[in-house]
């Protein structure tokens, strides 16, 4: 990767983490843009908050500051929120449009040469026929988050059209994996916990269910490969299949030699598939489903916590 400056919006996420572990190459300037300042290089925005011109051009100062390269790569981690109802009120929404338009007024300052929205394929595909769905298949929102996202992704292409920056918008499937400081994290690491603890696990969905899972560090990977071969549009960023929940399940019963009991919450049957045929032609780059082999390091590490 040539130098350049990553600015990160939204440090203390957990795919924001990750990347920054798995970003090796010294000649890369990281810059920090947070609500939660955990370092002193950090500059301070919480972008949530409806920011006045000033906070924005203060912000912008900042980074011009913390500048060591004329090639800036600005990546939008920060969101409020997770997957939930239709019909569970929130504040997310209004704070969700104001992180994207002030990314959108900060990038209009700062201008770099490509902007990366980290998106969700999980929440914004319908789930209800087994098919793998492409970029430029229908959305049909299953949540609020999806409609946030989907939401965040016209904004930012509307203005990268309007005026010519080169946007990659990264639909990005179930993602797992282990960090310490959310190590409950995610379907298959609540699911470990409940047993760790003698619970029953719950299940939100049919076990012949159809997820696509894909890894922390494969996502890692997506993003600097689409640094690299300065990528630009939407692409479904997950694994090459997915895979039943049964098949999850008897895994962890293998991994923790335990007799797994279950409640049911429901069981609607989940099909969630994505084509990934696209970001596979343009870098070459096809991620296998490592999930299986991933949860007994997942399980060790939990039993260490």
């Amino acid at each position: 990767m040539n130098t350049k400056d990553i600015i990160i919006f939204g440090k203390t996420s957990i795919l924001a983490q990750n990347f920054v572990k798995n970003l090796k190459n010294s000649k890369t300037n990281l810059i920090y843009i947070t609500r939660k300042q955990t370092s002193k290089n950090d500059i301070l925005c919480n972008l949530g908050e409806n920011l006045t011109k000033y906070e924005i051009n203060e912000t912008v100062s900042k980074i011009v500051e913390n500048t060591q390269y004329q090639d800036k790569i600005a990546i939008l981690f920060a969101w409020y929120g997770g997957p939930r109802n239709k019909d569970n009120i929130s504040d997310s929404s209004l704070k969700n449009i104001n992180i994207v338009k002030n990314f959108i007024n900060i990038c209009k300052k700062i201008n770099p040469s490509q902007i990366i929205f980290i998106s969700s394929a999980g929440a914004i595909y319908p789930q209800n026929i087994n098919y793998n769905f492409k970029e430029i298949d229908i959305t049909a929102p299953s949540n609020k988050y999806g409609e946030e996202k989907l939401k965040g992704e016209l904004l930012l292409k509307n203005f990268a059209d309007d005026l010519k920056f080169n946007l990659i918008i990264l639909r990005v499937s179930s993602a797992y994996g282990y960090d310490p400081r959310f190590s409950d994290q995610g379907v298959i690491n609540k699911w470990i916990y409940s047993i760790k603890n003698n619970k029953k696990i719950q299940l939100y969905n049919s076990q012949s269910s159809l997820i696509n899972f894909i890894s922390f560090d494969q996502i890692s990977e997506a993003i600097l490969l689409s640094i690299e071969k300065k990528l630009y549009g939407i692409f479904n960023i997950g694994t090459h299949r997915s895979i039943t929940l049964h098949e999850i399940i008897e895994q962890i019963r293998l991994v923790t030699k335990k007799k797994i009991d279950y409640v049911m919450i429901n069981n609607y049957q989940r099909n969630f598939n994505i084509n990934v045929d696209k970001f596979h032609k343009k870098t070459g780059r096809i991620f296998r489903l490592n999930v299986i082999n991933d949860i007994d390091r997942i399980y060790r590490l939990i039993m260490k916590n």
